[in-house]
């Protein structure tokens, strides 16, 4: 698997990937639960990045379960390490490796991930390869958004042109923004049948981290933005849209809705 992350890997993606954590994270947990994570379990979590679905995770399963986070960036997962000692979390460890040749000493109980299918050339195919790492019975389960759920209501301009120009530039960049509403599919495709599927979100007034959030998801495609075409730099002014959009949800009195959040689950046979 090669590294072709469109958000480019700058220490403002880890902080806006930080924050996109922590306004998922009551989310993740239900739709973890959901799909049948629970205490004792061994789960491994591909894509873990800096770690904020390990950590999760760890809180699921308990002291007596455990968690294994991937991933392929030896940089971030520094990171993920030393948060998780941070945290005082004696369950979770991590592994450097590339998920299309990734080897277990034993199999887990699940493997789940959250935001990574999106970045994937094949993302049936690793799922089929991962589900091997399962034991029989055990849990497969993908989180994924919905992006053009994103927006505020009543509409307001700086979020509706904003998150136009990102989901363009997203679809310019060969990517799906909605494919959390085709994870069921991928696990079928991968050869699970599927047992459940969910959608989850919340949303934020002026005062909320949505604007800082919207801001931060721009940025960190800012040069996508650009190379699509379709905007200029001045037209973005990425370093006042935060306030833009603050000051036009609170003159409308909107709420700002995030990316919905959807899963499906399967068991291995």
């Amino acid at each position: 698997m090669t590294d072709g992350y469109v958000m480019g890997r700058t220490s403002a993606e880890t902080e806006r990937l930080q924050l996109q954590a922590r306004i998922l994270a009551p989310h993740s947990a239900h739709l973890f639960r959901l799909a049948g994570i629970t205490s004792g379990m061994r789960v491994l979590d591909v894509g873990c990045g800096a770690g904020d679905v390990s950590m999760l995770l760890a809180e699921l399963v308990g002291p007596e379960g455990a968690v294994i986070g991937v991933d392929m960036n030896p940089t971030i997962l520094e990171s993920a390490r030393a948060r998780a000692t941070d945290a005082g979390l004696t369950n979770v460890s991590y592994l450097e490796a590339d998920l299309t040749d990734l080897r277990l000493d034993e199999l887990v109980d699940a493997v789940v991930g959250r935001l990574i299918l999106l970045h994937l050339e094949k993302p049936a195919a690793t799922i089929r390869a991962l589900s091997r790492l399962v034991r029989t019975g055990g849990v497969v389960s993908f989180q994924e958004c919905n992006i053009t759920r994103t927006r505020s209501v009543p509409p307001t301009p700086v979020v509706t042109r904003s998150m136009g120009w990102m989901i363009d530039a997203l679809r310019a960049a060969g990517l799906t923004p909605d494919l959390g509403e085709q994870t069921a599919s991928i696990l079928r495709d991968a050869g699970l049948s599927v047992e459940g599927a969910a959608t989850t979100g919340s949303a934020g007034s002026a005062e909320s981290v949505m604007p800082q959030y919207l801001e931060g998801c721009a940025r960190s495609l800012l040069p996508a933005v650009l190379a699509h075409g379709q905007v200029t730099e001045a037209e973005v002014d990425i370093d006042t849209l935060a306030e833009r959009i603050a000051r036009e949800l609170k003159e409308a009195g909107a709420m700002c809705w995030s990316p919905e959040l959807a899963a499906a689950w399967a068991r291995v046979p």
